[in-house]
């Protein structure tokens, strides 16, 4: 209990290298029945995706593939599109995007993913999926809604659509 508190603090605090170290610690030490077991390992590859360890995109593709139903899944598909979107790879950002099930996110989780996935499939030219995204942020307002509103004003523009871009 102890180490699991202590890694979860430290995450808490972004000192990431050592949480990754006690959830590693952990993972040894705890029962194979332990139901905290599988979200330590994914808060490991978490830290290890936040550190840029070269091996952080196959501890998150692992995790998921081993832990499918688990709800950290779709929590991983998010952060890894995250993590494509910050190294600028649209590509990959837009494919864990679409793996993401945006209904077991939080709603301003919910409002970044489905800008950055709006704007990593605008980035690709694929105007058309990116106008979804822009469009929902832009009924549901907040941080993200002027700026999804030009992007789909925009893409509404490019395509000689002006009263909807209007």
């Amino acid at each position: 209990e102890r180490l699991y508190s202590s890694a979860l603090d430290l995450i808490d605090h972004n000192q990431f290298a050592a949480a990754r170290e006690v959830f590693s610690e952990f993972i040894i030490t705890s029962s194979t029945t332990d139901p905290r077991r599988a979200e330590a390992e994914y808060y490991k590859a978490f830290c290890a995706l936040n550190l840029y360890h070269i091996d952080s995109e196959k501890q998150i593709a692992d995790f998921i593939r081993q832990n499918p139903t688990h709800p950290k899944a779709t929590t991983a598909y998010y952060e890894l599109a995250n993590f494509y979107y910050a190294e600028k790879n649209y590509k990959k950002a837009s494919l864990n995007f679409a793996k993401t099930d945006f209904a077991g996110l939080s709603q301003e989780q919910q409002r970044i993913g489905r800008f950055r996935w709006g704007y990593s499939l605008f980035s690709q030219r694929s105007l058309k999926e990116a106008l979804v995204q822009f469009n929902y942020n832009k009924t549901i307002g907040g941080e993200y809604g002027p700026a999804s509103s030009y992007y789909a004003g925009f893409i509404e523009y490019s395509n000689g659509k002006f009263d909807e871009a209007l």
